[in-house]
């Protein structure tokens, strides 16, 4: 199981990262939340193996800067 919250640093990667963990693992649980204005983005991932290790190799692959917890 992985369980993480993702702190992308401005709306596109924003778009990048939700679009693609929608796409590539429909079967992770994605809660999201941003507000332009402040420039706040969050991005809240579980998923369940055997689709945790794909989904934190792609995390790695495409986004390795963003900033999670």
């Amino acid at each position: 199981m992985a369980s993480f919250t993702l702190r992308p640093t401005d709306r596109q990667e924003f778009d990048s990262l939700l679009g693609g963990i929608v796409q590539q693992f429909p079967e992770a649980q994605v809660e999201a939340a941003h507000n332009d204005t402040w420039a706040s983005y969050r991005v809240d991932i579980s998923c369940a193996d055997p689709a945790a290790g794909p989904l934190i190799a792609w995390l790695l692959d495409t986004h390795a800067g963003c900033p999670r917890t």
